[in-house]
Parts: structure tokens; C-alpha cells; sequence
């Protein structure tokens, strides 16, 4: 019970989620705390002003709440993130192969950046003004580092094998293949998601319906029940 209640108010992983989204921690945090008060003292007052001891205790909950969702919002929208560059992901590297045959690695780099949307193309665009002044493997690894997915270091790994070495054909066709296995996994996965959003839905519905009888039949019961009292 214990570790529950502090993994709800320490929240470890804040620091690098808002340095990711490049938002400074301490104006951060300052404006977040700024608005669960605000939170917390309006529902305060409606539950003074109408002398409600219930609404005044609720208020806690609602500053803590709205204290919380902010940091369960950006996790959720760095987690969408994710999702996007890897649904990206093996089409940019299906395009960068084409241009890999007939082009060197950097040439093929950034003639990609006309090809390429964000979010990867800002990270594309990081990659070869770092190759520029780091020969190593370095820059690469940084990429894939942005990408936050294991598959992308493998094929990163292999681009910058490609660049220091000559690239034969049998690695090319290893590395396509490995960006098909790829794209079939993501297509799999979106099916997969459909799939349950379609159970979700119809589900969902019948919750809701059976929310609002059980919410109608305490109210019956109230009204009979101070009937009964009168």
C-alpha cells in the first residue's frame, strides 16, 4: 500500500518527460501546483458558498486530481509520440534504402529531409549536422535514442556499417527485410487496436447505460425514502 501512494506523488520520470518536451522543470512544476490550487480553492468556495460539507471535501480531491492529470497527460501524449515514429519509421528507412543505391549514406540523408515529415525530420536534420563534425557511430545512435524504440538502433547500427564500409548486396537485403518485418508488426498492431476499440465501443455503451439505471434507482430510492420519512 505503501509504494502505491508513493509511486502516485513521486512521480520519477517527470524531469526527463518535460525535458523532453523541452519545457523547463521549475516553471513547470510552478504552474502546475499554481493551477491544482486555483482548482482547489474555487471548488472550495462553491462548496462554502452553498454550504455543502461534501463539495468542500471533494475539493481536495480535485486539486489533487487536476495536479495529476497533467502529468498523466504527458505521458500519454509522449507515448502517442512513440506510436507515430514507429509507424514512420520503416517507411523512412524504405525510402532511405532506395536512395542508398545510388547515392553514400550522407547524400541519401539529406536528400530524405524533402521526403520526411515530423517528428522524425528534426531529428533527421540533428543526425547529419552531426555527422558532419562525428564520423563515429555516435550521431546514429543518437537518433535512434530519439526514436525510443529497440528496432531503430539495429537499423541505425547497420546504416552506419553501410556508411563506413561498402555495402553489398546481401546486408541490403537483410535490412529491407528487417524494415518489412518491421511495417507488417506495426500493421499488425493497428489491426489489433481496431480490434479492441471495437469490443470498447459496444461495451462502453452498455456501461453507460447501466450507470444511468443505477444512478436513477438511488434516486427513486432517496425520493421514496424521504417520502417515507415526511
Amino acid at each position: 500500500m505503501k509504494s502505491i501512494i508513493r509511486n502516485f506523488f513521486v512521480e520519477e520520470d517527470l524531469k526527463n518527460l518535460l525535458g523532453w518536451m523541452g519545457i523547463h522543470y521549475k516553471k513547470a512544476l510552478k504552474n502546475r501546483i499554481m493551477m491544482s490550487l486555483i482548482s482547489f480553492f474555487v471548488c472550495l468556495f462553491i462548496g462554502y458558498y452553498y454550504n455543502n460539507f461534501y463539495l468542500m471535501i471533494i475539493s481536495v480531491f480535485v486539486g489533487i486530481g487536476v495536479y495529476k492529470y497533467q502529468y498523466f497527460s504527458t505521458k500519454k501524449r509522449r507515448k502517442k509520440l512513440i506510436a507515430i515514429k514507429r509507424r514512420m519509421f520503416p517507411s523512412f528507412v524504405k525510402k532511405l534504402l532506395i536512395l542508398i543505391r545510388t547515392n553514400n549514406i550522407y547524400n541519401s540523408l539529406s536528400k530524405m529531409i524533402e521526403y520526411t515529415d515530423d517528428p522524425i525530420k528534426k531529428y533527421l536534420i540533428q543526425l547529419i549536422e552531426e555527422i558532419r563534425v562525428d564520423k563515429t557511430i555516435t550521431p546514429f545512435n543518437n537518433f535512434s535514442r530519439n526514436m525510443e524504440f529497440i528496432e531503430s538502433y539495429q537499423v541505425m547500427t547497420l546504416l552506419y556499417t553501410f556508411s563506413e564500409h561498402a555495402m553489398n548486396k546481401k546486408h541490403l537485403i537483410s535490412l529491407e527485410s528487417m524494415i518489412s518485418q518491421l511495417y507488417d508488426n506495426e500493421i499488425e498492431e493497428v489491426i489489433e487496436t481496431k480490434k479492441r476499440l471495437l469490443w470498447l465501443y459496444p461495451n462502453f455503451t452498455i456501461l453507460t447505460m447501466l450507470v444511468m439505471i443505477f444512478g436513477m434507482a438511488i434516486f427513486m430510492f432517496i425520493s421514496m425514502f424521504e417520502e417515507v420519512k415526511f
